[in-house]
């Protein structure tokens, strides 16, 4: 699903507000910034990928890797075998400083890890030093 960096967040059917943005909702088909990762982004990454919130079923392979192989399950059926870290089915929640809240697929580690996404400075901002929000927009306990 693609969203374009800093527009109002209004996957789901969740409805926009002003002050909840998309960052990091790539697409193969879209153009992105990129450059080498910041590594407080990576390590603040890594922490906020580790307590997603509004899972989803199923998932979301990242279209820039390529496609994962086809292996079969133990009952005879073809699976895709996607290599860790290049799916997704959550989101992570930041909020700056000026109450913005940013919201990111979880596959947002591995943009910028694997494939050197470049989110918006406001973004590395608030994912350095903000606190993380869970799926209602509240702060979350550490």
């Amino acid at each position: 699903m693609y969203f374009p960096d800093l527009t109002p967040y209004e996957y789901g059917r969740t409805e926009p507000q002003a002050n909840v943005l998309n960052v990091g909702w790539l697409s193969a088909t879209h153009p992105v910034s990129s450059g080498a990762p910041d590594e407080r982004l990576v390590i603040a990454l890594e922490r906020l990928v580790g307590s997603p919130v509004n899972l989803y079923r199923g998932s979301h392979l990242c279209e820039f890797c390529p496609p994962p192989p086809t292996t079969l399950s133990p009952g005879g059926i073809p699976m895709l075998d996607p290599l860790p870290g290049t799916t997704g089915n959550g989101e992570i929640r930041i909020t700056a400083a000026n109450g913005t809240i940013y919201v990111a697929p979880v596959l947002i580690l591995h943009y910028v890890v694997a494939h050197g996404y470049q989110p918006p400075q406001e973004f590395v901002d608030a994912a350095i030093l903000g606190v993380p929000l869970d799926q209602d927009g509240a702060a979350e306990k550490r």
